[in-house]
């Protein structure tokens, strides 16, 4: 009896509790969250994102840095193990043209006194300018002629055209004071003003001839004729001068062919000669 009331019973208590559970509220599902809890919860795991892809690309930044350093390594390796190549055959460069020599300048000019020999040789040439005639001159008169060239020695003038050369009459003979004598006038220069001033000079007359030099008048002898001889001698019946003259070997004579005349040297007259011995100028 117990066991069959035992068993109508647990029938119904089954029944009563389900009734019971039917009338409760139903319990909360643990896994389902609220909002404010979910959206906190979903900001979290997007910081989270965040804050994973930012170290993912640190960590990719770090790894590209240390291969860009290893590339770099490798290439200076590279770089200092690799054969130099030859250096390039570099055309060489015109040489720059040389600059012209700039002008000398001029030496300065020694103004100090200088030697300059006139050599023995050198023809002179002297006109007269004053009539001598064997009427009137008188044996040591002296007498003055021009220099009628300039004398160049090395460049330097060392006397002009025009200067005075000085000389004396040597022997008269006149035609006039003379019986049966040959009219005879002779004359030598033994002094002439250089430009250093007045120099001794040893001259030996070469010829005479008259300033107008016309055709018949004026003859011009050697100074190797004998003296006292005459030559070429022209005489004007006229006046009697001598227009042609001999020249002696011991000393410069002019002779008239006729006795009784008179030798005569007009003014103008030019009587030419060269040195026997040279002649030193300072200046």
């Amino acid at each position: 009896m117990p066991s069959t009331t035992f068993r109508t019973l647990v029938p119904i208590a089954l029944a009563a509790l389900a009734l019971a559970a039917c009338g409760k509220k139903p319990a909360e599902d643990p896994l389902v969250e609220d909002p404010a809890a979910q959206e906190a919860s979903q900001e979290a795991a997007a910081i989270q994102a965040r804050q994973e892809e930012l170290a993912r690309r640190e960590a990719e930044l770090a790894l590209r840095e240390k291969e860009k350093e290893l590339a770099d390594r490798e290439a200076a390796l590279n770089k200092a193990t690799a054969p130099k190549p030859a250096p390039k055959q570099v055309a060489a460069a015109p040489a720059p043209a040389k600059p012209k020599p700039a002008a000398e300048k001029p030496k300065p000019v020694d103004t100090g006194p200088k030697n300059y020999v006139v050599p023995a040789g050198t023809s002179l040439s002297v006109q007269l300018p004053a009539e001598i005639s064997t009427k009137t001159a008188k044996v040591g008169q002296r007498l003055t002629g021009n220099l009628t060239n300039d004398i160049v020695i090395d460049g330097k003038t060392v006397a002009r055209a025009g200067t005075p050369v000085q000389g004396s009459i040597t022997q008269v003979i006149s035609g006039s004071k003379t019986i049966g004598g040959k009219p005879t006038l002779g004359l030598t220069f033994d002094s002439m003003t250089f430009e250093g001033g007045d120099m001794p000079i040893a001259a030996k007359i070469t010829q005479i001839a008259d300033k107008s030099d016309k055709a018949g008048d004026t003859a011009k002898i050697a100074g190797g004729a004998v003296a006292g001889g005459v030559i070429g001698h022209q005489i004007d019946s006229d006046k009697g001068k001598v227009i042609g003259a001999l020249i002696g070997a011991a000393a410069g004579t002019a002779a008239a062919k006729k006795t009784g005349k008179e030798v005569v040297l007009p003014a103008g007259t030019v009587v030419g000669m060269t040195l026997e011995s040279p002649v030193t100028v300072t200046m």
